[in-house]
């Protein structure tokens, strides 16, 4: 079932999240009572999601501080298809921001069968997949490269980037050169790693 399709019984919809502690196993809980759902992912850091087998999936719900970081999350998470349900006390301009990207935002003491029934009901804004708004062009990343692009710029040598993915060095490097070009076709300079880490704090991936 793709996101914009309201969800079935035959197909549950499959969730990913980034939450932590008691607000991973609160979410658990919600979903685990709504047979319309399905939890495939839970991670502590977007970053850690974007790399976890599952994502996007259907619907990502993010339990996360409010600032910069959230709302690039989720413009993320909506560029990749899925909806996109947060959880946050924000100030009404972020609230704004993320609602006019296409998120539905609730308060982060939002009950459990509230959370459930509105990850459930959530639509898709419709965008095209690839662009948010008026932000810039994103690349159109294999797994595997938004995976070593991921830990490249977290600080991880082509070297350790090959031992995390458990790949050679060459495959590795091939996979970050592959990333570097793709960017670079779309105007947006990738050749260093400073450039990189922009790239990917741009694209919600840091």
């Amino acid at each position: 079932m793709s996101a914009t399709e309201a969800p079935s019984d035959r197909a549950p919809r499959s969730v990913t999240a980034v939450a932590t502690g008691s607000a991973a196993d609160a979410l658990r809980d919600a979903i685990a009572e709504q047979p319309a759902l399905r939890l495939d992912a839970v991670e502590g850091r977007f970053t850690d999601l974007v790399t976890a087998d599952g994502f996007p999936g259907d619907a990502i719900v993010l339990i996360e501080e409010p600032g910069p970081p959230l709302l690039a999350h989720a413009r993320t998470a909506i560029a990749a298809g899925a909806v996109v349900v947060v959880l946050v006390d924000a100030e009404p301009s972020l609230a704004d921001e993320l609602a006019e990207a296409g998120a539905v935002v609730l308060p982060a003491d939002t009950d459990g069968y509230a959370l459930s029934a509105s990850i459930r009901d959530a639509r898709h804004p419709g965008r095209r997949r690839g662009r948010v708004g008026v932000g810039p062009a994103r690349p159109r990343l294999s797994p595997r490269e938004r995976r070593a692009l991921a830990y490249y710029v977290q600080g991880r040598t082509t070297v350790q980037v090959a031992d995390e993915m458990q790949v050679g060095y060459e495959t590795a490097k091939t996979f970050l050169r592959r990333v570097r070009a793709k960017y670079a076709a779309l105007e947006r300079p990738a050749g260093k790693r400073s450039e990189l880490i922009v790239r990917a704090e741009e694209d919600g991936i840091l």
